[in-house]
């Protein structure tokens, strides 16, 4: 079995097959194992993940918004709603939807609740960033404080605001050159 963070595509002998040649038991089967697979990782985090090209569905950041909140997301709203206002960030973010929208002093951000992928919003345009693991490593966020423990995604979210809230502090070179206007 070869998995990958792009596309599913169903082969026999090499040559790859119409869906609706798929027997229905192991079509069902694999979009179980997709299903598990999908709603427990995020390729949001990953600096190394890229769509594999024409056939690719990629990441879209305003598609991330389209259609109902998934119960991970409720609960992380529900966390961040209880969490955020005892964070010396609390005024600068609010929610949006499905996203933490994060006012900093450079720009305005939108890190993605379900998966934390993180934006730069501007009148013209809609930027992904990648903030490097080293940098999220360096938030202080005090969980010993916190009235509630939080999940590994949950806390990147808060990671990142904690980041992007105090944008005119950043010194790591490879995050200041994403914040460069084009």
């Amino acid at each position: 079995m070869l998995a990958g963070s792009d596309q599913v595509r169903f082969y026999r002998e090499r040559r790859e097959i119409a869906i609706d040649e798929v027997p229905a038991l192991v079509y069902l089967e694999i979009m179980r194992d997709v299903d598990l697979f999908t709603s427990v990782c995020t390729v949001g985090d990953d600096e190394t993940w890229s769509d594999q090209g024409d056939r690719g569905t990629g990441i879209i950041l305003e598609r991330s918004n389209v259609g109902e909140l998934t119960a991970v997301v409720s609960l992380r709203i529900d966390l961040i709603s209880r969490v955020l206002p005892l964070t010396p960030i609390a005024d600068r973010c609010r929610r949006v939807k499905s996203w933490l929208e994060v006012r900093g002093h450079l720009g305005t951000y939108r890190v993605a609740l379900l998966g934390g992928m993180v934006a730069r919003v501007s009148d013209n345009a809609t930027r992904q960033l990648k903030i490097p693991q080293k940098v999220l490593n360096e938030v202080d966020l005090q969980l010993r404080d916190l009235p509630v423990d939080l999940d590994f995604r949950t806390e990147m979210v808060l990671r990142k605001a904690y980041v992007l809230a105090d944008d005119w502090k950043i010194t790591a070179p490879e995050l200041m050159s994403q914040l460069i206007p084009e």
